[in-house]
């Protein structure tokens, strides 16, 4: 007796046998998957620039671009001059992909060009972070309180006398420059040279690691970035210094670390520290030119602070783009992504996603952000999250209390950060007018209370994450 399968038409013997010498058979092949068209062929809406891999400046405020994808190409395929990328922008997805580190590795390049943690999977990513974690727990960050309350206040005297400035320049970047070298123990006076090298060395992690533009010179800065930490922790350890470089230095000096990898993770823990939350900063003042209104809340209700950060994070977080490469055929969304697919994980785009917040593209900060991916998710969740919480929080809670109007500078246009890391997006130049509420005076802001030195339930609850992104 012979079967044939009904949906292949393939035919056996009842026994299991092959079939008979001359008789019929049927030959199966699988059919390739369809592939979608690219993002430069599709029909996108007027005025709204085909998605591209590289921003040539279409894309410095995306969230346009995001809602017409999450819409319309969840799974958005993009050429480059290397191979497909596909770009995924759904919530759902997004957080499953970031939960399945053996399908979608972080290990994009091989050998891995860098010791950045976004760059590496376990088991090496697990010894590395668990080398600098100790040093990003809320109760280690919140040591640095006061001296974060202290600069912001001095930053926001100078912002206030001025009558407004643009707020990365003149406020975001020398809070966070500071912040993080207080924690590496880097000298004031070498702010400049660190910012110029840090932003040189992400656009060479970029170069290598996500085949974006570089700069033409990040790689002799990055080296002269990597020679300078390695003198400073030569120093720190020397001093038996307790601060996250030292940490690092005594990995280095005990044989847990190579000295590149010590200079390499050094250099990421920097950049990862002040890079993203430069942005979100910005991003603060950004959202209170658009709702003034919350001043006053802010101003009566101070705790409200640790709900307007995690909104700020969800509605105009810094990470865009997540990089990894599927380690075996995977479906996404209904599209068949290919092994070795080079893929971007979205999760600027995941929360704005309507299927998980309802009216995504307002900023609620009465909403239930339970979730939201601002900070990552999974293994490679931002390691330095805990830091930018404080330090928003904080700016949130003086704004606030210092501040009776912010406005957008109509002088001014917003300028966006360009591609060369194609990790993170936001201002690089936000220029604001401000007004100072009656009868506050200079360096209020650094007077804190009971209240504010209590650390939010965010920050106590989510104490592993890693930047950036990327």
């Amino acid at each position: 007796m012979t079967l044939t399968c009904p949906f292949t038409g393939v035919t056996a013997d009842a026994a299991g046998d092959a079939p008979s010498p001359g008789a019929e058979t049927a030959v199966v092949r699988l059919a390739t998957p369809e592939l979608p068209p690219y993002s430069h062929e599709l029909d996108w809406p007027e005025g709204l620039e085909p998605f591209k891999v590289v921003d040539d400046g279409s894309q410095g405020d995306p969230y346009a671009h995001y809602r017409w994808m999450l819409e319309n190409a969840p799974v958005l395929r993009a050429a480059s001059p290397v191979s497909d990328v596909w770009f995924i922008s759904r919530f759902d997805d997004v957080r499953k992909a970031l939960r399945a580190p053996k399908v979608f590795s972080s290990e994009v390049v091989r050998p891995v060009p860098l010791t950045f943690l976004t760059l590496i999977d376990a088991p090496d990513h697990s010894r590395l972070r668990q080398i600098v974690a100790k040093a990003f727990t809320p109760k280690a960050i919140n040591l640095f309180e006061d001296r974060i309350r202290e600069t912001a206040g001095k930053l926001l005297d100078e912002l206030i006398a001025r009558g407004g400035g643009d707020v990365v320049e003149e406020y975001a970047i020398p809070l966070s420059m500071s912040t993080i070298s207080a924690l590496l123990d880097v000298p004031a006076e070498d702010f400049d040279k660190m910012k110029f090298w840090s932003d040189e060395t992400f656009s060479y992690f970029g170069r290598l690691a996500r085949n974006a533009p570089g700069t033409g010179t990040d790689e002799e800065s990055a080296n002269a970035f990597f020679a300078y930490l390695k003198d400073t922790m030569e120093r720190l350890y020397a001093e038996g210094n307790e601060s996250v470089g030292g940490h690092i230095a005594r990995m280095w000096k005990e044989g847990q670390l190579s000295e590149k990898e010590a200079k390499e993770l050094c250099a990421f823990v920097f950049i990862a520290g002040h890079d993203t939350t430069t942005i979100l900063l910005a991003n603060a003042f950004r959202v209170f030119t658009e709702q003034p209104g919350l001043l006053d809340r802010i101003q009566a209700n101070p705790a409200d602070a640790d709900a307007f950060v995690e909104e700020l994070a969800r509605y105009r977080g810094t990470v865009q783009r997540v990089s990894r490469i599927t380690t075996e055929e995977v479906e996404v969304a209904g599209v068949t992504l290919p092994k070795g697919a080079i893929v971007r994980l979205m999760p600027a785009a995941a929360n704005h996603d309507a299927a998980k917040y309802p009216n995504p593209d307002e900023f609620d900060i009465d909403r239930d952000t339970n979730g939201h991916l601002g900070f990552g998710h999974g293994v490679h969740a931002c390691l330095g999250a805990p830091l930018a919480r404080l330090e928003t929080r904080i700016t949130t809670e003086i704004l606030g209390r210092r501040l009776a109007h912010i406005a957008l500078d109509p002088a001014h246009e917003i300028e966006y950060v360009r591609g060369n890391n194609l990790t993170n997006s936001g201002p690089e130049r936000l220029v604001v007018t401000v007004e100072a509420r009656n009868g506050t005076s200079q360096n209020t802001a650094s007077q804190s209370t009971g209240s504010q030195n209590t650390a939010s339930q965010d920050t106590t609850s989510q104490n592993t994450a890693e930047v950036r992104h990327a």
